[in-house]
């Protein structure tokens, strides 16, 4: 008799034991997934950082696009000085020089380019003793001679102007510009810059643009 309960209580055991792991897994399965919440991150954080050094790196390009435009300048003024002198023969000889002087600048905007393309900013790549840095520093001396001696030209060229106007002859005025005559060509060859056989002998401003990227 003690047998049969024994048994009797072993199997009401056993089935209640089994109808509370049934429900718990119906539980598990039926329970909707708790989602998961994203990392926290600092609105704008990553953006306004690649936005910065977006900005950076332009500002840093860009300011070959200003040297190039001092040598444009500089031939403009020189053409608007060249057109308010009445002497035919003096005009003719002033509109030369002007000319010359237009027709170098593909080479100074050709070496702008080519720095623009080289000056990324990225210092870590471009090591002082590297093929790039070298053809940087090349490249950055021939803008420089650019800009010194376009400019200086453009300034000898006002000044027969302005001594013509102040009752300068003719004759004296045919000497100076043969004189200017006698600076061109006023870069020299693309393959010398490229080689580093040319000297700086710049303004103020463009030595210290240099200087900034040394």
């Amino acid at each position: 008799m003690g047998g049969f309960w024994t048994h009797l209580i072993v199997a009401l055991a056993a089935g209640v034991l089994g109808v509370l792991l049934g429900v718990l897994a119906r539980r598990s399965t039926s329970a909707p997934p708790v989602p998961e919440e994203p990392p926290k991150t600092t609105p704008g954080t990553s953006t306004d950082a690649r936005v910065g050094l977006e900005h950076a790196l332009t500002e840093h390009r860009d300011a070959w696009l200003c040297e190039l435009n001092r040598c444009e300048q500089a031939v403009h003024r020189a053409v608007r000085a060249a057109d308010t002198v009445s002497s035919l023969p003096v005009r003719r000889g002033l509109r030369q020089v002007v000319y010359r002087m237009d027709a170098e600048l593909p080479t100074v905007r050709t070496l702008v380019q080519l720095a623009r393309e080289l000056d990324a900013g990225d210092s870590a790549v471009a090591t002082a003793d590297s093929t790039r840095r070298v053809a940087l520093r090349r490249i950055q001396e021939g803008v420089v001679m650019a800009v010194s001696r376009f400019t200086e030209l453009g300034d000898q060229l006002a000044g027969v102007v302005a001594e013509l106007a102040a009752g300068a002859d003719q004759e004296h005025a045919q000497r100076r510009i043969a004189a200017l005559r006698e600076r061109f060509p006023l870069l020299p060859a693309m393959s010398a810059i490229l080689e580093g056989r040319v000297g700086s002998g710049g303004t103020p401003e463009t030595t210290s643009l240099v200087r900034a990227r040394a």
